[in-house]
């Protein structure tokens, strides 16, 4: 069988895309996540099902190993199959590690080097493959949305209140189950060797007493003593000054406020508007940021980050921050973006409901601007950062 076609056809079955959204929220290059574990050919609980079945088909259509490898050598641009094929297998007696892997680069063929095929690793080699270059990696929240499958309560955006979730890396610990982050999560860190992301370790250490709620997908869980993160060192870090909360912000029934980037052309947007508790009768302002990256016609869709706050100046505190990805048709984006007195304001929100997909949320509380400061900063790229530090300064 053509080694082409049958990774095509693997990447197609069934078991891969059962675990494909998964796979696409972790992120991470597989081929270097399993070339950095301790054991080799040890394969996550998850993916038993699409190993088994690469065994299987590997079988049945007989497939000749070396053609396998040295396809998958030659077509894998980050070189994990390469190190794969190097070292995940023990050379025949009479030939060191060090002539194996030079073998191996030179010739892309293992058999004739090896006393035994371990074809659990040669398993994982193609699962690493087909997620690595095969899958789907373009995101479209029209789509998630219909996939999406929640198992407990939520609230009007699809949000579960998960107060004492443990949160790590690449997802959060909660109800005896692991759930990996939702793929539109700022995974960011405030220190390269925290074991939680940014936004997560900020509400733990400064807004705990609040109500924290996030989007749990069941396609995104497993039990908890399978979950284990994936991300290695990062060296995303906090930065940037504090601020004074101007005054001059909170002025009027609406306040608009755009900074761009003049080499990408991207924007960000900050749009304040007073509102009133119907409860309580007390006054409030939102404080929503959206970023609004250049794009041209060419883009099918334009997705954005969108936060959004709700602050009291008569307790000087935040009382609701919350994130989320909003997605616009390419027409509506290009309207809003261009901010024409003559086309859509720039502060339009997404054509419906469901677009304005909401990832994290915490409320019920008391927040400093602080801690609001520190939750925008994380969640925007460096580049966005700099423009709200302009905005802010």
């Amino acid at each position: 069988m053509d080694i082409e076609l049958f990774l095509l056809e693997i990447a197609e079955s069934d078991e891969c895309k059962a675990i494909s959204y998964k796979r696409l929220a972790i992120r991470e290059l597989l081929g270097i996540y399993y070339s950095q574990k301790r054991k080799i050919a040890e394969i996550d609980p998850f993916m038993i099902p699409f190993g088994e079945l690469i065994k299987k088909k590997i079988k049945i259509s007989h497939i000749n190993i070396d053609e396998l490898v040295k396809y998958m050598i030659e077509n894998d641009p980050s070189n994990c199959a390469l190190f794969a094929a190097s070292t995940w297998f023990t050379p025949k007696r009479g030939i060191s590690s060090g002539e194996y892997m030079c073998i191996v680069a030179k010739q892309k063929i293992i058999t004739p080097y090896i006393d035994n095929i371990d074809l659990d690793a040669i398993s994982l080699m193609v699962v690493c493959y087909v997620f690595d270059n095969l899958t789907p990696t373009t995101i479209d929240i029209s789509e998630i949305i219909k996939g999406e499958n929640f198992g407990y309560p939520t609230n009007q955006y699809h949000l579960t209140k998960v107060n004492g979730a443990v949160f790590k890396l690449d997802g959060l610990i909660y109800d005896g189950k692991g759930y990996y982050y939702n793929i539109l999560t700022n995974k960011a860190l405030l220190n390269p060797i925290d074991t939680m992301v940014g936004f997560a370790r900020i509400i733990c250490d400064e807004a705990s007493h609040c109500d924290i709620l996030y989007r749990l997908d069941e396609r995104l869980s497993v039990p908890a003593d399978e979950y284990q993160d994936y991300t290695g060192v990062a060296f995303a870090k906090f930065r940037g000054p504090q601020f004074n909360f101007s005054s001059n912000n909170l002025e009027g029934k609406k306040t608009i406020i755009v900074h761009y980037d003049e080499k990408t052309l991207n924007k960000l947007l900050m749009v304040i508007k007073q509102d009133t508790n119907q409860s309580t009768g007390e006054d409030f302002f939102h404080i929503e940021i959206e970023t609004l990256p250049y794009r041209d016609i060419d883009s099918k869709y334009v997705i954005t980050t969108f936060l959004h706050g709700m602050y009291c100046p008569s307790t000087d505190k935040f009382t609701h921050i919350d994130f989320a990805k909003n997605q616009y048709s390419t027409e509506v984006y290009l309207q809003k973006y261009a901010d024409s007195k003559a086309g859509l304001p720039i502060d339009q929100y997404t054509e419906t409901k469901s677009m304005h997909y909401k990832i994290w949320c915490v409320e019920n509380g008391a927040i400093s601007k602080e801690t609001w400061y520190k939750l925008m900063i994380i969640s925007l790229s460096e580049s966005y950062q700099k423009l709200l530090n302009e905005i802010l300064e």
